[in-house]
C-alpha cells in the first residue's frame, strides 16, 4: 500500500499537470523551442510538442510528490 498510493498519485498528477500545461502554455512557445533546436518537419514538431509536454509534467509531478513527502513526513 505504501508503494501503490504514491504511484497512483504520481500518475494522476502527471495527467492533470499535462492537461494544465496544454491549456496554459501557448503552443507557439514549444514551436519556438523546436525552432531553436532546428526540429523541422510535419510530424517532428507535434511529436516534439507532445514530448516536451510530457517531460515537463513528469518533472513537475516528481517535484510535487517530493514536496508532499517532505510536508507529510512523520517525525
Amino acid at each position: 500500500m505504501r508503494f501503490i498510493l504514491p504511484v497512483f498519485i504520481f500518475v494522476f498528477c502527471v495527467i492533470a499537470i499535462s492537461k494544465a500545461i496544454a491549456l496554459i502554455v501557448p503552443v507557439e512557445f514549444f514551436y519556438a523551442i523546436a525552432d531553436i533546436f532546428h526540429i523541422n518537419g510535419d510530424e517532428a514538431i507535434p511529436d516534439f510538442v507532445l514530448t516536451a509536454n510530457i517531460v515537463v509534467s513528469v518533472l513537475m509531478s516528481v517535484a510535487l510528490l517530493w514536496m508532499l513527502k517532505r510536508i507529510f513526513r512523520k517525525h
